[in-house]
């Protein structure tokens, strides 16, 4: 499944993402955090799982086997589903496991490899934090609750699995910085899109085949639905939650904080949403957001994980 988003519309949004990531790559490279074994302990490139992106990072802070309730910070990269690495979480990692929380940055499969679809990736993210409470364990560190984040559709990842699945920790929280939330603002509607190009996209978004797809803007509408997390956003699911968007971001629009943000108040569920007015996708452009971000981000680990 070399080419997922045949159709020009999914072509082009996917495309544009990766650019970008591909760009955050570079200035990540070029700034890259220095690890300092004050810190605590790092483990680097752990496997979880068989396939060739099954492994993540993990940062324990000093005396962690001291602590009775350690809490988890899990982030999950970007790269439009099709690149990106852990290694661009780094810099958060260091600065949380400083404040004393274990923290972690996971790889997992790309839609770019065989037979690989989101709920594949769903399915990675459960097994890694399975193997981190285990492989913490056998370090005397007992890891009890956790928080989820992620960036672009990192950030995607993240609120699916936070809305959608059932979690092998108590999820205190999400923090999620330009994620799409509404693949039908994500894909626009394209009504010369061919057969295969569905089948495909029906695959990437449900893990499901079908054949000889019947095309509607119903049924396409219904198939992206299923790959967005607003879908999943009930009063049971609604979690607190961090929202980060750039108001001049082109490829994920204000419409998706818009959408998300009307939900979680319609709902009466806490949230807080921080919009970079000067930014586009990469959030750039305001210090003062940034540093707003990281306030928040302190207030709820104390909050929610209870130091």
């Amino acid at each position: 499944m070399k080419n997922i988003f045949k159709g020009s519309c999914f072509k082009k949004g996917c495309g544009c993402l990766l650019v970008l990531v591909i760009i955050l790559a570079i200035a990540t490279y070029l700034l890259k955090p220095k690890w300092n074994d004050e810190y605590g302990e790092r483990f680097t490139d752990v496997e979880y799982g068989q396939m060739p992106h099954n492994t993540y990072d993990l940062f324990l802070p000093v005396d962690a086997a001291k602590k009775d309730s350690l809490a988890l910070i899990l982030y999950v990269h970007g790269g439009s589903w099709l690149g990106g690495d852990k290694n661009e979480h780094h810099g958060d990692c260091y600065a949380w496991v400083q404040k004393g929380y274990a923290t972690a940055t996971m790889n997992y499969s790309l839609l770019n490899e065989e037979n690989i679809s989101l709920q594949t990736m769903q399915e990675e993210i459960d097994v890694c934090i399975r193997h981190i409470m285990r492989f913490a364990t056998e370090k005397g560190v007992h890891i009890r609750q956790m928080a989820i984040a992620g960036t672009s559709a990192g950030g995607h990842l993240a609120m699916l699995y936070a809305y959608s699945h059932t979690h092998a920790l108590p999820l205190r929280f999400a923090a999620i910085k330009v994620g799409p939330a509404d693949f039908r603002i994500l894909f626009p509607h394209e009504e010369n899109a061919k057969s295969e190009d569905w089948e495909n996209f029906v695959f990437v978004c449900t893990g499901k085949r079908v054949s000889s797809v019947d095309y509607s803007r119903q049924f396409a509408d219904s198939i992206k639905l299923l790959a967005s997390p607003i879908h999943y956003i009930n009063d049971s699911t609604a979690l607190p939650a961090i929202f980060a968007y750039g108001e001049k971001d082109e490829l994920i629009k204000p419409a998706h904080y818009h959408a998300i943000s009307a939900l979680y108040d319609s709902l009466g569920k806490p949230y807080d949403l921080i919009v970079y007015p000067n930014s586009g996708h990469i959030l750039m452009n305001d210090k003062e957001c940034s540093e707003q971000y990281d306030s928040v981000m302190c207030d709820y680990c104390k909050n929610y994980f209870g130091y």
